[in-house]
């Protein structure tokens, strides 16, 4: 069987937006890329084949490719905010009378809403490898599929092969610029499925697609996948895109030791109260270069509203950890959560303050469909947001009810001023040195121009240049 799976991940980034720059541009949705790699590995007879939307250039282009591709399966991914985009897919594959399967996080939220649309035969609630499998060979069969599949789980997750991401535009995606201040050649590993964690912003939604246990491939397994992206794909840089790496510190410890060998640099997602001084300065010798945070907030009731389970004085001992072992700080935390005062507010500015991240990534609460705080805001009529693209978590539109928005903005500007910049620490400015030379080399003279005006305060612009010279020279 023919077998067509889509990506309609455009919200925002919109049509012909693969490799711009921005992380949406440049990921790889690897649940897609494990569906392939698995169906090709344990059946024989099915060829497998994506469209990404992010890769064309209207909703026309997307009615040729899916005619040429001509399939007999279409599977579609859906998330909350590319709801929509999904839908449209399985409107025009509908169309062309082809089988529609849907999986994906919205997939496994709200199942029978999918099935009331008309536009989907199948759909697949939590992990899909298994039973996409045996879908496909109930359709070959001609056997009656179920409406509402809920996925088997692979306990093992060595046992899985590495995620098919041939399936996307890897040229496109791995020649891009990339992101400031990574190095160009990105590419994302997923080391474990589930998290130990509870909070409210995301739970239970997580636990629905994962289960409650955390499964943890084996770092000899992980190793293996990095030599593969390495040997094929040139990669220059890793990120983890597990919930938190730190988790099970043993297990870390053997990972930095391992990855040292590597010689690549990586990144990776923490808590702050996984983290301690010994495993910070072995991510560091193993090469990592940034550890992203959820710092959420500075105020502790509003930490206990997000059931997050950490204290301010620990973000700001994780901060300083990270900094003594030179690593740079991605700090995410939250504007507008509900109930959240201007003195909360000003809690979280002082802890950024005091942190002073190299890398910030601000967002406005959005109450995420499948979570508890969803719930509470629905339960107290606040939710302001009127389509499904509106949950987006950047901060652009207004979310909930009973939030100065105007205030947010303030603070959010306010807050974004207390960073580090590229030049002001020897290792930061190695990290964008090393970036910038290795883009001079492939011709993105504009990029470098552009990166050092906008991660440059104008009064700092003559010493940092200054710096730079000295850099190259050295």
């Amino acid at each position: 069987m023919k077998i067509t799976l889509v990506y309609p991940g455009i919200s925002i980034i919109g049509f012909d937006s693969l490799g711009r720059g921005a992380h949406d541009t440049i990921s790889v949705n690897l649940g897609m890329g494990y569906i392939s790699s698995y169906l090709k590995e344990n059946s024989k007879g099915h060829t497998v084949d994506l469209i990404d939307l992010r890769d064309l250039e209207t909703w026309e282009h997307f009615e040729i490719e899916l005619k040429a591709r001509d399939p007999d399966v279409v599977g579609i991914h859906f998330n909350t905010i590319n709801f929509e985009y999904g839908l449209n897919c399985a409107r025009k594959a509908k169309k062309l009378n082809r089988i529609v399967i849907a999986g994906g996080p919205h997939a496994t939220l709200a199942p029978d809403d999918l099935i009331r649309t008309g536009l989907i035969d199948t759909v697949i609630v939590g992990e899909g490898e298994v039973s996409f499998l045996k879908v496909i060979e109930d359709i070959e069969c001609g056997k009656a599929t179920e409406r509402i599949i809920y996925g088997e789980k692979i306990e093992n997750l060595d046992d899985i092969p590495f995620p098919d991401r041939d399936l996307y535009n890897m040229n496109r995606i791995l020649n891009s610029p990339g992101i400031f201040p990574y190095p160009n050649r990105y590419i994302g590993i997923v080391a474990s499925r589930g998290c130990y964690y509870n909070c409210s912003f995301c739970q239970p939604l997580e636990r629905k697609i994962f289960g409650k246990k955390v499964r943890t491939r084996s770092v000899g397994n992980v190793i293996e996948e990095v030599k593969f992206v390495k040997e094929k794909y040139k990669a220059n840089f890793i990120m983890f895109e597990c919930d938190t790496l730190t988790t099970k510190k043993e297990w870390a410890m053997e990972l930095c030791r391992k990855m040292k060998d590597m010689e690549i640099r990586w990144g990776a997602q923490s808590r702050v109260d996984t983290i301690d001084t010994e495993l910070a300065e072995a991510m560091h010798d193993g090469g990592c270069m940034v550890i992203f945070f959820g710092f959420e907030s500075g105020s502790e009731r509003m930490l206990k509203l997000l059931r997050k389970g950490i204290k301010p004085e620990q973000s700001i001992k994780a901060g300083k950890i990270c900094r003594e072992s030179k690593m740079l700080i991605f700090a995410n935390y939250m504007l507008g959560i509900p109930t959240e005062t201007r003195e909360d507010i000003e809690l979280t500015f002082d802890m950024i303050k005091e942190i002073r991240p190299e890398l910030h990534s601000p967002t406005y609460f959005s109450p995420i469909p499948g979570s508890d705080l969803y719930d509470f805001c629905k339960n107290m009529g606040i939710i302001k947001i009127d389509s499904y693209e509106g949950f987006i978590r950047n901060p652009i539109n207004e979310k909930i009810k009973g939030i100065d928005y105007s205030l947010l903005d303030f603070y959010k500007k306010r807050i974004l001023k207390y960073k580090i910049n590229w030049y002001e620490e020897k290792h930061y400015f190695e990290y964008v040195f090393a970036r910038w030379k290795h883009l001079l080399k492939k011709g993105y003279y504009k990029n470098i121009a552009k990166e050092f005006i906008l991660n440059t305060p104008i009064i700092d612009k003559i010493p940092a240049i200054i710096r730079l010279i000295k850099g190259i020279f050295a």
